[in-house]
């Protein structure tokens, strides 16, 4: 996978641009996620050939210094601009000043403006992305470092002011920017109310970005994704068990069992649907994760699946056990997609619930302590992204677990592991993964059951106590990893505005199975 980095400040422009490179074999990463460092200077300028350059050449400089000299590295700039016939008469309005204008305007002062003006509500949007290229592709560009792609889409301003929710899927078709007020070609609504299909075809980005990833391809750079990933890792004959069912059935108390019995990998589907859901909203936001979770199976029901499999490819476990799948959409493409010689074994773990409820008060994993309430609200979207339909099509594959763990774990053994040739130790499976981020997770897990939340500093504290002075990590080391990117193997809240992480299950199983 070839990794280019989006010199950007904006998490809704990363999640963007992320959404136009899906059909490629790429890896976009923001600047500060690879540097935790600033973002390029823009001036505020209106000479687009003079801000390009400017713009540009900052962003090299900074490139130079914080990320890397090595000419085959691969990174571009985007500048947005909007232009409005009617005010656009000496020099484009706003121009290239979008940014500062969409801040200082209202809709009911603009409108009044237009209509002042004869009413021409004629506007077009348009996107420069600036790639950087290395030496070897600047021969077909007259020896210039960089290239620009440029796209546009045309339309009108709207008529009247509409109310739009945050759009918990696609969040650049939001009610901040620009897009809650221009209407495409052709079209009734503003783009942001528009469906993610009919949107696409209207994406100012769009083309620019189609332009550059073609460019990058023909030159043998990048890849479009061909077949998902065929997984050949595990040893042929043991199951790859795929454990669904409702909050507090026992997924994860099974999954630890085989963990911990025959050296499962233990990998959790919430932990990647927390992934692609700070990846579009960040970690403060006051968006439900249960609403994201139903609307991103209900329009991508991969999301998390693919994702899971990527996981398998990166750690090659001998055996693994996936636990949390909602939708038989999503475990009929991971089914598909699986390349394995394991058999893929679905389970439903199932218990009233009254039993489930009272579990649920037991583990205490909730930041707000349940009620019964709320914990049907819980089942009943559960149910809406797909899991009632799941239990039906997994109606022979039910276990129920309403009696005591050792019960439960041979109700199991009896029905699943009679056929399969299950080894007596744990010690043929380990996973391996950087020096870095192995300290974390060690640290992190020899805290004990109660997995408190840490900062990255009382992090560092936690892994420099057992270390010798010429071997300590420094906070910023720590916290440079953590904002990079965000990972399945933790999960984060934020604490007296403090982000705080702890190990999710996944990490869990990860750090169970690390090479010594």
């Amino acid at each position: 996978m070839t990794e280019i980095v989006f010199f950007t400040s904006s998490a809704v422009k990363l999640a963007h641009a992320r959404y136009l490179c899906r059909d490629y074999d790429v890896q976009i990463t923001g600047f500060r996620e690879k540097t935790f460092g600033a973002n390029y200077e823009e001036p505020r300028i209106y000479d687009r050939a003079e801000l390009i350059e400017r713009s540009y050449q900052d962003a090299l400089q900074r490139w130079k210094k914080s990320v890397s000299l090595d000419e085959q590295k691969l990174f571009f700039i985007e500048d947005t601009s909007v232009i409005l016939e009617a005010l656009s008469v000496e020099r484009e309005v706003p121009g290239l000043d979008v940014k500062y204008w969409m801040a200082e305007t209202d809709f009911a002062s603009l409108d009044a403006q237009l209509r002042e003006l004869g009413n021409n509500r004629r506007c077009r949007v348009r996107s420069d992305l600036i790639l950087h290229l290395p030496k070897d592709l600047r021969k077909d560009n007259q020896g210039g470092s960089y290239r620009c792609f440029t796209s546009y889409s045309h339309g009108n301003i709207v008529d009247q002011d509409h109310v739009i929710a945050t759009n918990l899927m696609y969040p650049w078709l939001d009610n901040k920017t620009f897009n809650k007020w221009f209407v495409p070609e052709g079209c009734r609504e503003p783009i942001s109310l528009l469906p993610i299909t009919e949107a696409d075809t209207h994406d100012f980005r769009a083309a620019a970005f189609r332009e550059m990833l073609g460019f990058l391809e023909h030159h043998g750079r990048i890849a479009r994704r061909g077949t998902p990933i065929i997984q050949t890792q595990l040893e042929a004959g043991v199951p790859l068990f795929v454990i669904c069912g409702p909050s507090c059935a026992g997924k994860t108390t099974l999954a630890e069992h085989l963990a911990a019995r025959y050296g499962y990998y233990h990998i959790e589907a919430s932990d990647f649907m927390y992934l692609s859901y700070y990846q579009r909203h960040g970690v403060g936001s006051s968006i439900p994760i249960g609403d994201f979770a139903e609307q991103a199976l209900n329009e991508q029901p991969e999301i998390v699946a693919r994702q899971v499999l990527e996981n398998i490819q990166a750690n090659q476990p001998t055996a693994a056990v996936v636990t949390g799948f909602r939708s038989p959409l999503e475990l009929a493409w991971f089914k598909n997609h699986y390349g394995g010689h394991q058999p893929i074994v679905p389970v439903f773990i199932d218990a009233e619930p009254s039993i489930r409820f009272e579990r649920s008060l037991d583990r205490g994993r909730e930041a707000i302590p349940d009620n019964r309430e709320r914990f049907q609200r819980r089942d009943a979207q559960q149910a809406a992204m797909g899991l009632s339909d799941l239990a039906m099509s997994l109606a022979s594959d039910h276990i129920k677990n309403e009696g005591g763990r050792d019960t439960f774990f041979e109700s199991f053994a009896d029905r699943y592991l009679g056929d399969w040739p299950f080894p007596q130790n744990i010690s043929y499976n380990t996973l391996s993964t950087g020096v870095l981020e192995k300290l974390i997770l060690k640290a992190l897990y020899e805290q004990g059951e109660d997995r408190d939340f840490f900062t990255t500093t009382e992090i560092a504290h936690l892994i420099n106590r057992d270390l010798p002075t010429d071997q300590q990590r420094s906070k910023n080391n720590i916290s440079r990893y953590f904002n990079q990117r965000f990972y399945p193997y933790y999960e984060i809240k934020l604490i007296d505005g403090k982000r705080k992480y702890r190990l999710s299950n996944t990490g869990q199983g990860k750090v169970k199975l690390l090479e010594s």
